[in-house]
């Protein structure tokens, strides 16, 4: 999977290049965690993200996106045997292609899609890698308020055969062209 992912992205990378620069855009998003894994519930998130773009035609942009993103842990009592159960945090950093379409001059449809490699190194009682990473795809909708200024709403996903990551976000965005 990961060589996939790996070549996919040099492949955008090297077909990026025959067209005009779109530009460079950075932003954050606050995230509200649902459908997580089972047992490990997570209170809140956030993530800051960087794409280099580049204008197909009017309407599409295609290029990279990375960033870095945490989901902070949540706690809760399992039962008089088992006493409270800490949910660690989980940490990562996307390697993805990004797809912009633009409707218009304000609306924009996207998604970016790759592979969340895991910074978090925690293991469960059987001592087993739980957030190894896994596949990555954000879709998102914005509303540009001017040529720099972008207001986003969109969706991170991040699963492998064990471990199921999910959030819906409200993010903001700069284009530094």
């Amino acid at each position: 999977m990961k060589k996939r992912v790996l070549t996919l992205l040099v492949a955008t990378l090297f077909s990026a290049f025959t067209y005009a620069q779109a530009g460079f855009n950075i932003g954050g998003s606050i995230g509200f965690p649902y459908e997580n894994y089972d047992g490990y519930d997570f209170s809140f998130a956030y993530s800051i993200d960087a794409n280099y773009l580049f204008e197909v035609n009017q309407a599409f942009n295609i290029g990279l996106a990375t960033g870095y993103g945490q989901a902070f842990g949540d706690s809760y009592y399992v039962g008089p045997i088992y006493g409270n159960f800490n949910t660690p945090d989980f940490q990562y950093v996307p390697a993805a292609v990004a797809a912009r379409f633009n409707v218009n001059r304000r609306l924009v449809f996207g998604a970016n899609i790759g592979y969340a490699f895991s910074v978090t190194s925690a293991k469960d009682n059987f001592n087993n890698n739980y957030y190894d990473g896994g596949f990555y795809w954000r879709p998102m909708f914005g509303f540009n308020l001017n040529d720099q200024f972008q207001l986003n709403v969109n969706y991170i996903g991040i699963s492998d055969y064990y471990f199921y990551y999910s959030a819906f976000n409200l993010g903001f965005t700069v284009n530094l062209n």
